[in-house]
């Protein structure tokens, strides 16, 4: 069989399916969609065309349209290994664990040595919490090819998940050795460093890192949190940019394991200060300030005439955005916003977002400008225990910075807000400690 070109000249199905193969691996999956449609009108059956142009639509968004044409190619050809495991692919990614699962564990029993797929079967047993199973699968994907490097990174976070962090370090360092230009290995291997409080390796991997990526604004920041010196003011807008980017995926997920309840806290002050939401319209303009993947949205809304919401990474407003419940969303940094705001709002919450500030002298007074008479002021801090050799505020190696309460309790006083309630509280779990924060609810005079 053969297909035409636009000239008229025939070209082989085993021509075609190259061609819409190498246009698809270049990135244009629309174009390729195409190639393979016109395959698949000559020869429907054709089971290669069928997987491809599954993982074609998989790429455009079309995810359940992607899972039926794999099955189809199965279908035809049972035996098809790399479009059994492309369908776990998919089923993961749409978040179908179980599925996904099954179809790993088919891949395997024609295939016990393919690497890959004990890899992603470990996968989608780590996102049911079946850790053990995980690490057993990972365990498995390094025996087969060890050096398989993002294999070791993802036996590493078991490892770090179940306490065995000694074991979890080894594999972590197994994947610097084999890719020392990988970033991601760096990070997993400082992280793990930081959460059993080893600050001076964790810098040195950091060192490391550098030496890979030295204009990297995250390497940059963190060497400055692990040195404990010079510190920075706040965080700089690329590396709160770069973190939050990366983690806007997956950062309702993992914040919900580490236990946060800095949103549900913040819903509990507003309340506490204003009353019950309103059962008539509402009539607050309210500020979500650092909204994030807009948790706090849900919680803000019956307050709102107009909600808005102002973040700098542009990969959680897409997230909020999702939420949906916003009348605005912004891409702003956040002192700046504030400013070009005065007297525009009743209510502005930031929860979880001034542990990326420092200094807080000039943005507690442009929150505080930005509030209208007799508004209020509702965040959270991480703590630093008061004591007379205490700094005001302090840079973690984690990349987090805390404060006291006297500081806090002096910046909006300097502002002229009043603190009308202030508790301690625990924000979230970390490494299996608890975090200690301070819940704020202040109150423009007038």
């Amino acid at each position: 069989m053969s297909t035409k070109k636009k000239t008229g000249q025939k070209i082989s199905l085993d021509d075609a399916l190259q061609l819409a193969v190498s246009v698809h691996r270049e990135g244009k999956p629309r174009l390729a969609a195409q190639h393979y449609e016109a395959i698949l009108q000559v020869a429907p059956g054709h089971p290669d065309a069928l997987h491809y142009m599954g993982l074609a639509q998989h790429h455009l968004g079309n995810h359940d349209g992607a899972v039926n044409l794999i099955r189809r190619a199965l279908e035809v050809a049972p035996d098809y290994v790399d479009a059994r495991n492309n369908l776990g692919n998919v089923q993961k990614e749409m978040g179908r664990h179980a599925d996904a699962e099954q179809s790993y564990r088919a891949v395997l029993e024609a295939r016990p040595d393919f690497a890959l797929a004990h890899n992603n079967l470990g996968v989608v047993l780590r996102a049911q919490d079946r850790l053990d199973e995980a690490a057993a699968a990972y365990r498995r994907a390094v025996e087969l090819s060890p050096k398989f490097a993002q294999g070791w990174i993802n036996l590493g976070n078991v490892l770090k998940k179940t306490s065995d962090f000694n074991e979890a370090l080894s594999c972590y360092r197994n994947a610097v050795l084999i890719t020392p230009d990988n970033p991601d290995v760096y990070r997993s291997l400082a992280r793990a460093l930081i959460s059993q409080q080893r600050d001076a390796e964790a810098l040195e991997v950091y060192r490391q890192w550098e030496k890979v990526e030295p204009d990297n604004p995250v390497v940059q920041h963190h060497i400055a949190a692990c040195q404990g010196a010079a510190a920075p003011e706040r965080a700089s807008d690329s590396y709160v940019q770069s973190v939050f980017d990366r983690f806007a995926n997956s950062f309702d997920e993992v914040l919900a394991k580490l236990g946060y309840c800095a949103p549900a806290m913040c819903g509990e002050m507003v309340t506490a200060l204003l009353g019950p939401a309103p059962a008539a319209r509402p009539a607050l303009h309210v500020l979500d300030a650092g909204c994030g993947t807009g948790l706090c949205g849900p919680l803000l809304k019956p307050y709102a005439r107009h909600l808005e919401g102002v973040d700098l990474s542009a990969g959680m407003l897409a997230k909020a955005a999702e939420r949906g419940g916003y009348d605005t969303l912004r891409e702003a940094e956040l002192t700046a916003w504030l400013r070009s705001r005065p007297d525009a709002y009743d209510l502005v919450v930031s929860a979880d977002t001034l542990c990326y500030f420092g200094a807080l002298d000039v943005l507690i007074p442009a929150a505080g400008a930005a509030l209208r008479p007799g508004a209020h002021l509702v965040f959270t801090v991480e703590e630093t225990v008061d004591s007379a050799a205490a700094p005001q505020f302090l840079l973690h190696a984690h990349g987090r910075y805390s404060h006291t309460e006297a500081y806090v309790r002096a910046m909006l006083a300097d502002a002229g807000l009043e603190v009308r309630e202030l508790r301690r509280v625990t924000l979230r779990q970390e490494a299996s400690r608890p975090v200690a924060g301070l819940l704020v609810g202040a109150r423009k005079g007038g």
